[in-house]
């Protein structure tokens, strides 16, 4: 029972997390929402350990909703790269940069952003290691391909989401396309790339 209801507190404020954002959840929407009482929340967690364990729990909700699994290494790379710059990928993105920013000034919040950006660049590795084993593609090192696969993704991101330098989501996702062939030796793709952005 100790476990369920901790687990109900944790489970609330990450969906909140999702609906509202960080900085939008209070104690008083966690408390109603898991049926609870404020002093119980407080018997099994911190408020900042809670906020920083809830959104971790979001963000893989989230990456878990924007790129499923698939039963092939060479498939969920192809979900990831259609997917990585589609719409339903926002609130994605938009937690992360939240999280990020909290980061700076909340160690609890820097350790849940760690692990989870730890956790991506390895779920990724194990990928492309899979792929290479396969003979799929060539990554010697699938570790720092999965680090500069990602960080291109992310600076993409920042581009498509502020408009500085403009990038269309499509541009974006051949850009993708086209740097992750080049990491791992595949064909190039055919995906247009305006001239004006290669």
């Amino acid at each position: 029972m100790t476990i369920d209801r901790r687990a109900a507190i944790l489970a609330a404020a990450a969906d909140l997390i999702r609906e509202k954002g960080v900085a939008a959840v209070r104690t008083r929407d966690v408390t109603a929402r898991a049926g609870v009482g404020i002093g119980l929340l407080n018997h099994y967690f911190k408020w900042n350990e809670l906020r920083a364990l809830a959104a971790a729990q979001a963000l893989w909700a989230e990456i878990d909703r924007v790129v499923p699994d698939a039963p092939a290494p060479d498939r969920q790379l192809d979900v990831f790269l259609s997917r990585a710059f589609g719409e339903d990928a926002d609130p994605l993105w938009r937690l992360w940069i939240e999280v990020t920013d909290l980061a700076m000034s909340d160690p609890d919040m820097a350790r849940a952003a760690e692990g989870c950006a730890e956790g991506m660049v390895n779920e990724l590795a194990a990928i492309l290691e899979q792929g290479a084993a396969g003979h799929l593609w060539h990554c010697p090192v699938p570790h720092a391909a999965a680090l500069r696969i990602l960080a291109f993704h992310d600076g993409l991101v920042g581009f498509v989401l502020t408009g500085l330098p403009k990038v269309e989501r499509a541009d974006a996702a051949a850009h993708l396309k086209r740097f992750v062939a080049l990491e791992l030796g595949l064909p190039q793709q055919n995906d247009h790339v305006p001239s004006r952005l290669v």
